[in-house]
């Protein structure tokens, strides 16, 4: 298979002039967004702790109160 090449007899259009696109008017005013207020904060995630037991506290034996 030979590589395609340009014909000889066909020379390469040059690029066309790129005609200046005339500034057109918008179809509807762009009103500009109205500031919005700030979402209010979230309540602070508490990072959980490591291997959070899904007991409640009274399900917590009594000696560990104690401890504390």
């Amino acid at each position: 298979p030979q590589p395609v090449q340009p014909q000889p007899h066909q020379p390469i259009q040059p690029m066309q002039p790129i005609q200046p696109i005339q500034p057109q008017p918008p179809m509807h005013p762009i009103q500009p967004l109205p500031p919005q207020p700030p979402l209010p904060p979230m309540f602070p995630i508490q990072p959980l702790p490591p291997m959070l037991p899904d007991l409640p506290l009274e399900a917590w034996p009594a000696t560990d109160k104690t401890k504390r």
